[in-house]
């Protein structure tokens, strides 16, 4: 049998082939030199094909909460907010967007709208933690999430994917590669796509319906490789994605059984594009050009009483476009006597975002547009053979427009910097270390429909994050550990109140005096021999909030941030037999946290545990799984509030996902 690259090693392979692939270098593309991961001077965690794989997931929530010290909101039908380090958005009503995580599919931004994260065909999930300013800019303050797909192969391969499950789950993915042409530079392409159906878990006894928070996606990609001439190559990317998903998440008594007599919905249409031109041929430098493009229309809607009562209905439309262009040169020849390599670039990239949004009878309006300009630059050099100073730097000036049918009109612009020093030491083959700082920034802005003087406008936010950090390669064990302390200057806290004119849930942010975050993130991946492999990652975590808010009902200071747990845990072992078959049992865990800082209430600490039996031939393999098989109750997000219908302020959960057992199969032709 030929032996093919990774892009399909885990089913086309044998099992020991599998394993001696997953141990080759991960290229972290997210970095701008896109370096190993073990040479980058970050607290990354990269998770491959293979591995995705195996743990069974097919969108990157299934991720998120087994990664150390990342976290999201649980208030929308897919991750949408995400937390990194107790940093992040959980909700988005303003309409003017100013996310704190980065979240990218193949160069293209999508922050604060993660719900196209699917996983089919993925060739890794990068997860950065603390301020990648330098590589990504204001949209990046606690971290980035960057998804990488497959590319086009130089030889035919495709794949099906077939997956049935409780909750009435049906998946169904089709992806196929190569090029037109047995010449060397043909064209190449693949193409994929992934369909998902799921009831959603919730039982509506009002309308007698199992599928009112259910899930309807569906995400094709196409992509091509080709070549002008020996120096220019172009990669093109198109994307559509049709999430057409139910939104009847929350109960009266904090079950699955909802009774909402008007069910919502969580929906998101995107067409999008990138294009990534290298030029090398300059023997100094490599020229990389980067254009992408995304129209994104989505609904979010909800019954407001969560009962059969008629009552108000919140419904909001949103068209979200942006638009981004980069030009990077990286060096190919070092400088300063073969000492030093360097790279910089230009970026630019424009958002814009139109709302409108009907709640309580009244339809309300918006308009929003984010320009952002910025040059970046970096600096390796190198001390010694084992010894790097690494420097980097970028100056973004940020312009926002927004105007609303209340008659809020904010033009804003500021100039923000960021950059970082970090000092890379390389022991020996098996050990690297790190240490430095990296300053991070996220733009001010301005509360809608809050026109008094202490509410109009909040600041700039700037962070301080101070890591050192070590990874080691024993061959058949890697481990990295990171320890970090980070200190944000004005930060950033949302919160809610009630408006001027008594409208209920009126959302601001305001800047508090200090804040910080300091914790470990560890990783350690034992690979016993061609059959057994043991992992397990922690994340630990703790936050200090300091100054006085504006609405004194807010409870974060003297406490810790929200959506901020104190650990996280992912434990477990997988066996893969020469025989073919595969067993894997896996422990995750997260420690109880705060659900806002406008109260006190939490969630409770949980454990879950998740496990795949299975067997693999050389072109197919199927697997028997089952996720939360103990059927742990656990809280993604939380609310204290009253509905004015006499009961007084209840707390409200949103649960995670119960007990499922499912079938995958898998066929490679």
């Amino acid at each position: 049998m030929k032996l093919k690259p990774l892009a399909f090693a885990v089913i086309s392979l044998s099992p020991g082939l599998v394993l001696a692939s997953s141990l080759q270098p991960i290229i972290v593309n997210a970095d701008l030199r896109a370096a190993e991961q073990q040479d980058l001077a970050a607290s990354v965690s990269v998770i491959s094909e293979t591995e995705l794989q195996d743990r069974g997931a097919t969108h990157f929530d299934d991720v998120l909460l087994q990664t150390p010290n990342v976290n999201y909101s649980g208030q929308s039908s897919r991750a949408r907010h995400i937390q990194i380090r107790g940093m992040g958005e959980r909700d988005e009503y303003t309409g003017a967007p100013n996310a704190s995580v980065g979240f990218a599919v193949d160069n293209i931004d999508f922050s604060g709208i993660g719900m196209v994260g699917n996983l089919f065909d993925v060739k890794q999930v990068e997860v950065l933690r603390g301020p990648q300013s330098t590589r990504y800019g204001a949209s990046a303050i606690a971290g980035l999430v960057n998804i990488q797909t497959n590319d086009p192969t130089p030889y035919n391969e495709s794949l099906i994917e077939a997956t049935l499950g409780s909750d009435n789950l049906s998946e169904l993915g089709i992806a196929t590669s190569g090029a037109f042409s047995s010449n060397d530079k043909s064209p190449q392409y693949r193409l994929s796509l992934f369909k998902h159906d799921s009831d959603g878990f919730r039982d509506n006894k009002t309308l007698n319906r199992s599928d009112t928070d259910g899930r309807d996606e569906l995400t094709a990609r196409a992509k091509l490789r080709w070549w002008a001439g020996e120096s220019t190559q172009f990669d093109l990317t198109l994307m559509h994605a049709n999430l057409n998903n139910g939104y009847d998440h929350w109960s009266r008594d904090n079950s699955f059984t909802t009774r909402s007599d008007q069910p919502g919905k969580d929906t998101q249409k995107t067409n999008a594009a990138s294009l990534k031109i290298g030029y090398e041929g300059n023997p100094n430098y490599t020229l990389t050009s980067t254009t992408s493009f995304a129209d994104s229309d989505m609904v979010y809607s909800y019954d407001d009483d969560w009962t059969e009562v008629p009552s108000a209905f919140y419904d909001n439309n949103k068209k979200r476009q942006t638009a981004a262009q980069e030009l990077r040169w990286v060096s190919n020849k070092p400088i300063f006597q073969n000492s030093t390599d360097w790279l910089t670039g230009i970026y630019t990239s424009q958002l814009k975002e139109d709302n409108r949004t009907q709640y309580y009878g009244e339809t309300t309006t918006s308009d929003f547009k984010m320009t952002k300009l910025s040059v970046f630059g970096q600096l390796d050099h190198h001390l010694t053979n084992k010894k790097t100073l690494i420097t980097g730097l970028r100056i973004e000036r940020v312009t926002s427009d927004f105007s609303n049918s209340l008659g809020d009109d904010f033009s804003p612009s500021e100039t923000l910097w960021g950059g970082s020093i970090h000092y890379q030491h390389q022991y020996s083959e098996r050990h690297i270390a790190f240490a430095g700082i990296s300053r991070g920034y996220k733009a001010g802005g301005f509360n809608t429909s809050l026109n008094g003087p202490d509410f109009a406008r909040f600041g700039k936010e700037t962070l301080y994050n101070y890591e050192i950090g070590l990874r080691s390669n024993y061959g058949d064990i890697k481990t990295t550990t990171n320890l970090f302390f980070m200190d944000r200057k004005t930060p950033q806290f949302d919160g809610y109140t009630e408006g001027p004119n008594g409208e209920p849930w009126v959302f601001f942010t305001e800047n508090l005096d200090s804040a910080k975050h300091y914790g470990l993130e560890t990783e350690i991946d034992w690979h016993v021999n061609s059959q057994w492999n043991f992992f397990a990652q922690l994340g630990l975590l703790k936050t200090e909030i300091k100054g006085t808010p504006i609405n004194q009902e807010q409870k974060v200071p003297g406490r810790g941030a929200a959506h901020a747990p104190n650990y996280q845990y992912l434990i477990g072992g997988q066996y893969r037999s020469d025989n073919g078959w595969f067993s894997r049992l896996e422990v995750q865990g997260m420690d109880a946290f705060y659900f806002d800082n406008v109260h006190n209430e939490k969630s409770s600490a949980y454990t879950l545990v998740n496990a795949r039996l299975g067997y693999e031939a050389a072109d197919w393999e199927v697997y028997l799984w089952g996720k939360n098989l103990t059927d742990e109750s656990y809280a993604t997000r939380g609310y204290l509030f009253d509905h004015f219908d006499g009961d007084g302020e209840q707390r409200y959960l949103g649960l995670g996902d119960p007990r499922q057992i499912g079938l995958t199969a898998r066929v490679r032709f």
